[in-house]
């Protein structure tokens, strides 16, 4: 998929950590788009405070941003770690669309959830196991 846009061809793990970099900015941008006032979400005045949680958001795509750095800089025990929060946030993703409004439901697992799953594919591949126990 990378290759025709970049023009070199990228190993699974490479492209792996790529769609983690992509997904720790995803849920930093999430996170504050919550958290800061906006004209685009509004809550009716029932709705909870999404304020701790959007920040939690925040500093979770902080942490898997310096992770996916350290793990391609070769700290190789970050691997599992990356592997792990990816599989949080997938199971995070029906939890947080539960009794939302309909575009909440199409946009939140379309734009986080597909990247988790993209990275996951990428990882779980037999080259990029290989390429990891290799390095």
């Amino acid at each position: 998929m990378l290759k025709n846009l970049l023009g070199i061809e990228l190993s699974e793990l490479r492209t792996a950590l790529i769609f983690s970099y992509i997904g720790s900015f995803l849920l930093m941008a999430t996170g504050l788009i919550f958290a800061l006032p906006s004209i685009f979400i509004e809550f009716t005045s029932d709705a909870p405070d999404f304020g701790t949680f959007a920040w939690i958001l925040v500093v979770a795509g902080l942490l898997r941003l310096i992770l996916t750095y350290l793990y391609a800089n070769g700290t190789k025990s970050i691997f599992y770690v990356l592997i792990v929060l990816s599989f949080l946030k997938v199971i995070e993703i029906p939890a947080a669309i539960a009794g939302e409004n309909v575009g909440f439901i199409i946009w939140y697992p379309l734009l986080t959830g597909l990247i988790e799953v993209i990275f996951l594919i990428n990882i779980f591949s037999k080259s990029a196991r290989e390429e990891h126990k290799s390095n």
